[in-house]
């Protein structure tokens, strides 16, 4: 015995992987963020959230997962919107019962959960070891799977249920009136990202702009170090001499040019109708890398004795456009974003020598 105590020392690795697994074992039983329970659905740490998906019963299903820079990808293809994922974090936070189903209504809401909802599992970056400040052994576990039904008779609230729950709970964030069930949806275009053009004036190497009937209103602007631009157009070549102050008020109105929103539910002849047309303007940007991304506009024809507010006839929607980004997604877009980007290769000469374009009677911009 007294052998073995002056060789206590040859124990103690033996003795410290046995106490780190105690650790690991008590920690993984008692952190309430692995184990929620039946009505804990918020999350404290939204910024360890590192995926969410969400499916419901027709087969659509979204994964979102955040990137190494901090943002996020839709299905591992599409940049998503800064703000549904925002207003989707803030949900996971603040997310509260607001009161458990009556149970005379249990069956109902079980039937309308089994048919009707979305489920969410929700992904987080988690520590075997957490102690006070002391995080060791990080790794990802889905720390949240629940259902999210129908909104409740009086549009406040959500009904929800944690899996493997024997209870439905009634959800709602506090200060908000509404449901809630539209900040979970699992169609991929409602969590896609709507920006065409998101860019600053360092980043702008080249800007195209096209108005396929009107070859003399087209432009090419070249920003070659953000000082010595340069515009020139297919008929009458390089302008000799431009207004730098209206170059650089130009670039700048790139800077978070977004569209409306996807045009989907449009029957499919329609859309390859307008695919087919003759596009009214096109954008194309190149930044420092070479890489593009455009928009092809088409005016949308309004019907036959259409009139303005002041009573004048109008041949096409004064407030909206089609688009085609990059060649791929219809949508609709509007004047009061894309109008300015919409310049002429005239309103780009000195004040003293800007010359006025003939414009047809229907042939209006705004």
């Amino acid at each position: 015995m007294k052998k073995w105590f002056k060789r206590w020392y040859l124990w103690l690795p033996l003795l410290i992987l046995i106490a780190l697994f105690l650790i690991i074992y008590i920690t993984n039983r008692t952190n309430t963020t692995l184990n929620p329970g039946e009505k804990n659905f918020a999350i404290t740490d939204t910024a360890a959230v590192t995926r969410v998906f969400l499916a419901d019963k027709k087969n659509n299903s979204v994964l979102l997962e955040r990137t190494d820079s901090n943002g996020w990808v839709v299905n591992k293809k599409y940049s998503a919107q800064p703000e549904m994922i925002s207003e989707l974090m803030y949900t996971l936070m603040y997310i509260t019962v607001r009161n458990p189903v009556p149970k005379i209504q249990h069956e109902v809401i079980f039937k309308e959960l089994a048919s009707f909802s979305t489920k969410v599992e929700v992904y987080a970056t988690v520590y075997r070891i957490d102690i006070g400040g002391l995080k060791l052994f990080p790794y990802e576990k889905c720390i949240r799977t629940y259902y999210v039904g129908t909104s409740t008779m009086d549009n406040t609230a959500t009904y929800m249920m944690m899996e493997g729950a024997e209870m439905p709970f009634v959800m709602h964030i506090p200060g908000f009136r509404g449901f809630l069930e539209p900040r979970y949806s699992p169609r991929e275009q409602d969590w896609r990202d709507h920006k065409v053009f998101r860019y600053n004036l360092n980043n702008i190497a080249k800007i195209n702009v096209t108005y396929p009937k009107y070859a003399d209103r087209s432009f090419e602007l070249l920003n070659p170090d953000n000082i010595n631009f340069s515009i020139k157009n297919e008929i009458t070549g390089k302008l000799e001499k431009i207004d730098t102050v209206r170059v650089i008020n130009y670039l700048n109105a790139f800077t978070d040019a977004r569209f409306e929103e996807f045009v989907a539910n449009m029957p499919k002849e329609r859309q390859d109708s307008i695919r087919k047309a003759l596009p009214f303007c096109i954008i194309t940007v190149y930044d420092r890398k070479n890489e593009a991304n455009s928009i092809a506009l088409h005016r949308i024809k309004l019907p036959e004795g259409s009139v303005n507010v002041s009573g004048n006839p109008i041949e096409y929607d004064p407030e909206r456009l089609y688009g085609i980004v990059n060649g791929k997604d219809l949508v609709m877009a509007q004047y009061f974003v894309f109008g300015p980007l919409m310049r002429y290769v005239s309103e780009f000469l000195p004040s003293d020598k800007t010359q006025p374009v003939k414009i047809d009677k229907f042939d209006t911009l705004f």
